[in-house]
C-alpha cells in the first residue's frame, strides 16, 4: 500500500479541525472511496517556519517511508514564514524563505516524489493572531501570501517540482473561507478542511503524483 509523509506546520497539523483529520485524514478517507487507500503519516508541527521544519523533515520521512517504493511526501510551506511582526518586520525575509523552500523541497525530493503545497488563504478582519508557542503577535495579509506563493511556483517551475497554488484555489471557496470566519481567521474549520481536501483530490498536480 502507497505510503505518504505530509509535512507542514498548522495547517497540515488540521489545527481548527473539530473532527482532528485534517487535510492528510480527510484526504485518506477521499481517496478510499476511489479504491485508492494509502497510509498517510501526518508531520505537521504548528508554529513552524521552514527552517524549522528543515530540522526534522527527512529524518521523520526517512523514518516512516524507509526503502519502499510506493511512496510520496506532500511538502506544505505554510504560511508561518511569511507573518510580519509588530512595526512590520517580516518574519522571514521572502528571499530567505524561498531559498529556504528550495534547499529543503529538493532535500525532500531526495527520499520521495514530492508535491509542494503553497500558503492559504486568512481573514484579515481577524488579525493579529497570538501565538501560544511565542507568545507574540503575528500579522497576515492576503497579498503577501499570494505574492509569496507565486514565489515558491517559480522555484517548483524552475525544479520541476509539481505544485498546487492553494491560495488560488481556496480564496474564493465559500466553505473555506466561512471556515476561517467561524475560527480564527487563520485556519479553516472542518468543513474547510474538507474543502481543501477535495480541492486537492481532483487537481492533476495529486492525481499524476498519485502515478508516480
Amino acid at each position: 500500500m502507497k505510503r505518504i509523509c505530509f509535512v507542514g506546520a498548522s495547517v497540515m497539523e488540521g489545527m481548527g479541525d473539530s473532527e482532528k483529520l485534517g487535510l492528510p485524514g480527510r484526504l485518506a478517507l477521499l481517496e478510499s472511496k476511489r479504491g485508492r487507500d494509502f497510509i498517510h503519516y501526518n508531520l505537521g508541527v504548528r508554529g513552524q517556519t521552514i527552517r524549522e521544519i528543515a530540522k526534522r523533515a527527512v529524518e521523520e520521512c526517512l523514518a516512516r517511508l524507509g526503502n519502499s517504493t510506493d511512496i510520496g511526501i506532500v511538502f506544505a510551506s505554510g504560511s508561518n514564514d511569511f507573518a510580519t511582526l509588530d512595526g512590520n518586520l517580516p518574519r522571514t525575509p521572502p528571499h530567505r524563505a524561498f531559498k529556504q523552500f528550495r534547499e529543503l523541497a529538493l532535500r525532500l525530493r531526495e527520499v520521495a516524489p514530492v508535491l509542494a503545497l503553497g500558503p492559504t488563504p486568512v481573514e484579515e478582519t481577524k488579525m493579529p493572531v497570538l501565538s501560544p508557542l511565542t507568545n507574540m503577535m503575528f500579522y497576515f495579509n492576503n497579498q503577501t501570501l499570494a505574492t509569496g506563493s507565486e514565489g515558491y511556483q517559480h522555484v517548483c517551475v524552475e525544479e520541476k517540482i509539481p505544485y498546487i497554488d492553494l491560495f488560488s484555489l481556496l480564496q474564493n471557496s465559500p466553505e473555506y473561507l466561512a471556515g476561517l470566519n467561524e475560527n480564527d481567521g487563520l485556519h479553516s474549520n472542518a468543513k474547510g478542511y474538507q474543502a481543501m481536501a477535495k480541492v486537492l483530490s481532483v487537481s492533476s498536480e495529486w492525481n499524476e503524483f498519485w502515478g508516480t
